[in-house]
């Protein structure tokens, strides 16, 4: 079906109450791999498609846009890309489908340089990725530091080479490209895509002037990530500096004989705690502490280091549209580089979210389901609301700083002491009161300064890129708008 065939064979949109319905021409049906599931014909979708029809700029369908659309196993079975992991000394760095988009970006896997087809896992700076599989739809432009890890095949590649990357990159965040992505997915079970139905979505092609300001908006956007990347490395290289230590490696942890042989371990009636579950005695977070017992200072609880550890009460949430409410930070927004899919809590709630709302340079760590995630809250978030799966940890002023104390737990150090308070036997959860028994180094104010203050930062400039790469996205909205405000843009 052609672009022009759509608006006259969609017919009527409707929306009644809570019903939504749509009639569309059974040809559309044929032509679309006679798909019968409603969900394939979503309003968002000829919607989308009618405002890219009724925009007076010529289409070209993706495909012809692109050098190559793909992804490692679109053309051999998953059975070809088993993964070998093995340690960071013989392995290339390797991201998920999730730890792509993850902020900061440091790659927790290794794949094996033995590994046949490690090649095919490589993606050029400059190129788009795709999410495929699970979550479907989140675009992510390859910049500088993502090219020089291995990515999974879950996402689909896509090079662009008569259109600039940043452009096809906003067109594909926007609320036009994210709906006929999403309805071009397939599975019952878990959702897919395939570059197949990438390569025929309609891309409104504006003058060479608006493609490359929005080009330099998206570009400019990951260049401040990958700083603020670079700054939390440079945090984390002076925070071992200042302690006199190397970071906690696997071996350095105090299991029993020698290397090669079985991890086991012994532990002393007295520790038990009244805990009898293995994982929690595993000895990662008793070596960590005993490593860093031999650094240049002192250990104290992180419970004395900072102002107040808490978490927020459970209270019914009224969501509502964004101009009536308060955005509500959920766990899994924590590591994201970029948040998606926020939510806002009704203002008429204000009388009990007093205990909900978060002020900038507030430690947050996730406490609920996926544990230890940690972020610093910026200047933009000051305000907002945050879940009861978020722990917040208050800085106490002239004694702690925010950006050392977050530097400290994303380190193996923080790491493995949080892991080890975790309990619960379906849903992992982590206390207040277990995670103010963390041990921290009690460094002098000055050196905390210098540890946190790029730690700091890095959380600024990520809300600039996020900024940047907003006012990026709205423009190429304007563009396809039928008032065609493209003029903003310039």
């Amino acid at each position: 079906m052609t672009h022009a065939q759509t608006k006259q064979d969609i017919g009527s949109l409707i929306v009644s109450g809570s019903i939504k319905w749509l009639a569309i021409s059974a040809s559309y049906i044929l032509q679309d791999d006679c798909r019968l599931d409603a969900s394939a014909y979503s309003i968002e979708k000829f919607d989308a498609l009618q405002k890219i029809e009724s925009c007076k700029l010529i289409k070209s369908n993706l495909g012809s846009l692109c050098g190559t659309i793909w992804h490692p196993v679109q053309k051999q079975a998953r059975s070809n890309f088993k993964r070998i992991y093995t340690h960071c000394d013989h392995g290339d760095p390797y991201v998920g489908s999730r730890e792509m988009f993850f902020f900061p970006l440091r790659p927790e896997k290794f794949l094996s340089r033995a590994f046949p087809k490690l090649q095919e896992l490589r993606v050029p700076e400059g190129w788009l990725l795709l999410s495929r599989s699970g979550t479907v739809g989140n675009v992510l432009y390859c910049s500088e530091k993502l090219a020089k890890c291995l990515v999974t095949d879950h996402a689909i590649r896509i090079e662009p080479t008569r259109i600039p990357s940043g452009y096809l990159y906003a067109f594909l965040a926007s609320r036009f490209g994210q709906p006929l992505l999403l309805n071009s997915t397939y599975g019952s079970t878990v959702s897919e895509l395939e570059p197949k139905h990438v390569s025929a979505l309609p891309v409104p092609i504006a003058s060479v002037e608006v493609q490359q300001k929005i080009h330099n908006l998206i570009i400019e956007a990951y260049r401040l990530r990958d700083h603020a990347n670079d700054l939390l490395d440079e945090a984390d290289k002076t925070l071992h500096e200042a302690l006199g230590l190397d970071p906690f490696d696997e071996k350095d942890v105090e299991y029993l004989g020698e290397k090669g042989n079985p991890k086991a371990f012994t532990i002393n009636a007295a520790e038990l705690g009244g805990r009898f579950d293995s994982a929690h005695h595993i000895p990662l977070a008793r070596s960590a502490v005993r490593k860093l017992e031999k650094g240049c200072y002192p250990l104290i609880s992180i419970g004395r280091f900072s102002g107040e550890i808490y978490l927020a009460p459970r209270f019914a949430r009224v969501y509502v549209l964004r101009d009536y409410g308060t955005p509500l930070l959920q766990g899994s927004h924590i590591p994201m580089g970029r948040i998606h899919e926020l939510k806002y809590i009704s203002n008429s709630q204000t009388d009990r979210m007093e205990r909900w709302v978060i002020r900038s340079g507030t430690v947050l760590v996730t406490c609920s389901g996926t544990i230890g995630r940690v972020a610093i809250a910026s200047n933009t978030m000051n305000g907002w609301a945050a879940s009861q799966h978020i722990l917040r940890i208050t800085p106490k002023i002239g004694v702690s700083h925010e950006g050392y104390i977050a530097t400290f737990l994303m380190t193996p150090y923080g790491q493995h002491q949080l892991q080890s308070k975790i309990y619960g036997g379906v849903v992992d959860e982590l206390t207040a009161e277990d995670t103010a028994k963390v041990l921290i180094p009690d460094l002098p104010y000055a050196e905390q300064e210098k540890i946190g203050a790029p730690a700091r930062e890095a959380y600024e400039l990520r809300d600039q890129a996020n900024a940047l790469e907003n006012q990026a996205i709205a423009c190429m909205e304007a563009v396809i708008s039928p008032n065609n405000e493209a003029s903003k843009c310039l």
